[in-house]
């Protein structure tokens, strides 16, 4: 398993806005009504940003040797929900960016506006995700091993 980068993050948000500019776009140009984000998306990303950071703390106690009693596949598992945070964190963050980007030209008026303001609260909501799976995942790095750089022997 490879380590989070910024610039994977990056590219995955960089994506998601552009794709869910375009879709805004499209559908509203097609006659569609934007609905707002309900604000159950930041509940539940708040949340499994908390449980991803009491996870990735636990890891971390169990590195410094305060709690020798953790299960190695526990360690792994949090680092792999820890990745998986921090990249649904980037799609979320994109991807209600560029739905209120799509919606930016309505800001005037004002049924239009609170869908904006939904968006970017759930853009938030996504980057607190992300955040919280970044520092999970940086916490159950171990200092040895960067990578894994066994090379396939010939045989």
């Amino acid at each position: 398993m490879s380590y989070l980068t910024w610039q994977r993050l990056t590219l995955v948000g960089l994506c998601s806005v552009a794709l869910a500019w375009l879709v805004t776009v499209v559908m509203e140009g097609g006659g569609a009504t934007p609905e707002p984000v309900p604000w159950t998306v930041f509940v539940v990303c708040v949340a499994a940003g908390a449980f991803a950071l009491w996870m990735g703390w636990q890891v971390r106690r169990y590195l410094k040797g305060d709690k020798p009693d953790l299960d190695g596949m526990r360690a792994a598992r949090t680092a792999v929900l820890a990745q998986a945070c921090a990249y649904a964190g980037a799609i979320l963050v994109g991807a209600f960016l560029g739905y209120a980007l799509g919606l930016a030209d309505e800001w005037s008026h004002t049924p239009r506006r609170e869908v904006i303001l939904s968006a970017l609260l759930g853009a938030l909501a996504g980057a607190v995700l992300l955040a919280s799976g970044a520092i999970a995942e940086h916490w159950c790095r171990h200092g040895g091993d960067d990578e894994d750089r066994s090379e396939p022997s010939a045989a």
